[in-house]
């Protein structure tokens, strides 16, 4: 009975944590709740003879990711983008310097698009990750895929090779397939390149390593990269958020109900230490 017991205060107190790792993040941007999946525990195979089967308590199977779309919010940045649909952002961690040189960048996939510009031009998020994507060079866009750099400047050049203009950034656009077009002060419009959005066989399979990113498991899959837009992905829309999927009255609700499942577990180991002591007792 005592293992019972405190097979019970285990799964509650797991169903707690994770629903208050979802109260916790409801107003962050492109966060996924979770939720606890529960099974019944068997000393020995139920189905051999069902009718004398005892179970022996009860434990956390699994945390599954609720990976539904979130609500949108729009920001009014540009580079605030959020994804309509199936796909997540890819960002790469800038390099490092180790001792031994320098180390490979690390992939990310995220649906929080609070991207800013960087000093170089570059897309990239709160902890400096790049945004990817395909870049357009020469009216061609790449087949691989690379950082998305929108130059601050635009220089032109003369037939032999000296400076003609440098024109300054003025404005960016980005439309629902992910194309970024820079517009500069001498009223030149360049396309930058595509922003790439990753698809996953089983996405809620995605390991969350924090701040809203995840890496690829065995279970997700390898990601399919396309651009926005592209059969399906989703799109990408500018000056929009997208908020955490999180219902907090239903969280609550959740909430309650672990509590009470805690506490009469925890009156019941209560109550057999007293008995067990009184036994001692009269011994």
């Amino acid at each position: 009975m005592l293992s019972i017991t405190m097979s019970g205060l285990r799964a509650a107190q797991k169903e707690l944590n994770v629903t208050s790792n979802n109260l916790a993040n409801a107003a962050t941007t492109g966060f996924k709740r979770s939720d606890a999946n529960f099974v019944d525990m068997f000393p020995n195979d139920p189905t051999a003879n069902p009718k004398t089967s005892v179970g022996s308590g009860t434990a956390v199977d699994l945390v599954s990711r609720d990976t539904s779309q979130g609500a949108m919010k729009s920001t009014g940045r540009v580079t605030d983008l959020a994804i309509a649909g199936r796909g997540y952002f890819v960002i790469q961690s800038p390099p490092s310097e180790t001792g031994d040189g320098t180390e490979a960048p690390a992939t990310f996939f995220t649906r929080a698009g609070n991207f800013n510009l960087d000093s170089e031009g570059r897309m990239i998020d709160s902890n400096g990750s790049r945004l990817q994507g395909y870049a357009i060079e020469d009216g061609a866009r790449a087949s691989t895929l690379s950082s998305l750099v929108i130059p601050p400047y635009n220089s032109t050049y003369n037939d032999d090779g000296s400076l003609k203009n440098t024109a300054m950034l003025q404005t960016i656009s980005i439309d629902g397939k992910g194309l970024i077009q820079a517009t500069y002060s001498d009223n030149v419009q360049l396309a930058v390149g595509n922003i790439a959005v990753a698809n996953f066989r089983n996405d809620s399979a995605l390991r969350p390593v924090g701040n809203t990113d995840f890496v690829v498991t065995g279970e997700s899959g390898e990601p399919a990269y396309s651009i926005a837009g592209a059969p399906q992905a989703g799109d990408v829309m500018s000056g929009t958020l997208e908020q955490a999927n999180v219902d907090i009255t239903n969280e609550l609700m959740t909430m309650l109900r672990a509590q009470q499942v805690y506490n009469g577990n925890a009156r019941m180991l209560q109550t057999e230490v007293e008995i067990a002591s009184r036994i001692i007792d009269k011994l």
